[in-house]
This record gives C-alpha cells, sequence and structure tokens, in this order.
C-alpha cells in the first residue's frame, strides 16, 4: 500500500519547489491534498496540481526534476483516465498529478473557479491557492479513484457547502463536454453508501436526460429520419412528453 503524506510534508515539498523556481508562479492544489490543509484528511496519496499556463507547468516540471522526482511512464487505469500533462514521483512513491487547465478532459480551472479560490501560502517563489469545497467536490466528481466518493463524504460532513455553487459550475462546464451523469452516479453512490444526501442529485439527473434525449435525437436524425417521426420513436423508448418537449 503506497504511503500517505501529511500537511507538514507537502509543504516541505512546496517550500524545496520554492526556492529553486527562477521567476514566481502560481498553482491551484485540489482534491486529497487541499482536504489536507482544511483539516478534512489526514493524508493523501497524490499532489494534484493544476496550473494555467503551459509555461509555469514546465518550470514546476524542471524544479521537481531538479528534487529528485521523474516522470511516470506506468500508471494504474484509474489515473491514466485522468489525463494528467505529466505524473510525477519520487523515491518514496510521493506522486504529483500536474494539469494544466484541465483535468480528465471535462473540467477547467474556471474564472469564477480562481475567485473562489484562497491563498494557502507563498513558498519562495510558488504559490500555491485551495480550490474551494465546491470545486474540490466537482474535480472529485468527474474522477475514478478509489477514495473520491469517501473524500466527498467527508467535506460535505466538515463543511457549509453552498450546492448552488456546485451545481451553477456543473452546468457552465457542461456546454461543451456533458459530465452530469458521472457526478450523479457518484452521489448516488454517497447517498447509498454513507447515508448524506445531495441536494442537486435530482437536478443534476434531470440535466443528464435532457442531454440523453438531445444526443437520441441528433443520432435518429444523422440516420435520416424526420424529425416527427425522431420524436415518436424516442417516445416509444421512454422519454416523457415534458422530457420531449422544446426538442
Amino acid at each position: 500500500m503506497r504511503k500517505s503524506f501529511n500537511r507538514g510534508e507537502l509543504e516541505t515539498a512546496f517550500q524545496k519547489v520554492g526556492a529553486i523556481l527562477q521567476k514566481p508562479l502560481a498553482v491551484y492544489l485540489l482534491g486529497g491534498s487541499a482536504m489536507c490543509f482544511r483539516g478534512q484528511k489526514a493524508g493523501t496519496k497524490d499532489l494534484d496540481l493544476v496550473f494555467t499556463s503551459r509555461e509555469d507547468f514546465q518550470d514546476f516540471v524542471s524544479a521537481i526534476g531538479k528534487n529528485g522526482f521523474t516522470e511516470a511512464k506506468q500508471v494504474e487505469t484509474e489515473y491514466a483516465d485522468m489525463m494528467a500533462a505529466g505524473i510525477w514521483r519520487n523515491k518514496e512513491d510521493f506522486r504529483m498529478d500536474l494539469f494544466v487547465n484541465t483535468v480528465c478532459r471535462a473540467l477547467s480551472i474556471s474564472g469564477k473557479m480562481v475567485q473562489r479560490s484562497e491563498l494557502l501560502g507563498e513558498y519562495g517563489k510558488l504559490v500555491v491557492r485551495l480550490v474551494s469545497n465546491e470545486d474540490v467536490i466537482l474535480f472529485k466528481g468527474i474522477t475514478e479513484r478509489p477514495d473520491d466518493a469517501n473524500d466527498i463524504a467527508a467535506i460535505i460532513l466538515r463543511s457549509d457547502i453552498n450546492w448552488n455553487v456546485v451545481l451553477d459550475e456543473c452546468i457552465a462546464q457542461s456546454k461543451t463536454t456533458s459530465w452530469y451523469g458521472l457526478l450523479a452516479d457518484k452521489f448516488a453512490d454517497i447517498e447509498e453508501t454513507q447515508g448524506i444526501t445531495v441536494p442537486i442529485t435530482g437536478k443534476i439527473l434531470e440535466l443528464d436526460r435532457q442531454v440523453l434525449v438531445k444526443n437520441a435525437l441528433e443520432m435518429r436524425l444523422k440516420k435520416g429520419m424526420s424529425r416527427k417521426d425522431a420524436i415518436s420513436d424516442l417516445s416509444k423508448k421512454g422519454f416523457s412528453k415534458k422530457e420531449l418537449e422544446g426538442l
């Protein structure tokens, strides 16, 4: 089993990187590492960091390379699926999952996420910011790592979550790539295993159905069906009159 690293060890890593960097750069901390600094988790196996520019990412990679980190060539499937810009580890198996703007090709660091983030600290030339609890939930909601559902439950139990923020960001970020289904499945798992009710699950399921019916319609139209026949066929497939209205 891989070792977990605590808050002090994470800060030591930041200090070492900040001492080597040639110019200041900012990074956004999410996942279990953000939870550690909020007292929601004792330790984390991975340091999840998001950069807003490729240049900052490259400067950071250069610095950690001088601190004994090498790029991992093979990782577990659930980590490979996150589509990181790079996964780096040292001889103690302390791992950094690095992303540029986007995680899992689905969720990006938006302007509102930046506004909601808070300064953790300045470590030499490295500025580290924590994304909000709401945004940690979103990031963990679209990943498939073993502890993500438990981590979301821990955040909910220890924080006052603004679910409107979660829902609004979810809607805004699903305009190009929909991930309502992933989030709904994760919330359903939490409700079933932890007994925690997530108040926006119903709305997210409704939005997911809207995407499904829209995609199903487009598929039928591409096959040459008329809109009227396509909608009639969807009705036979179980989509409700309300879901078909407005297509």
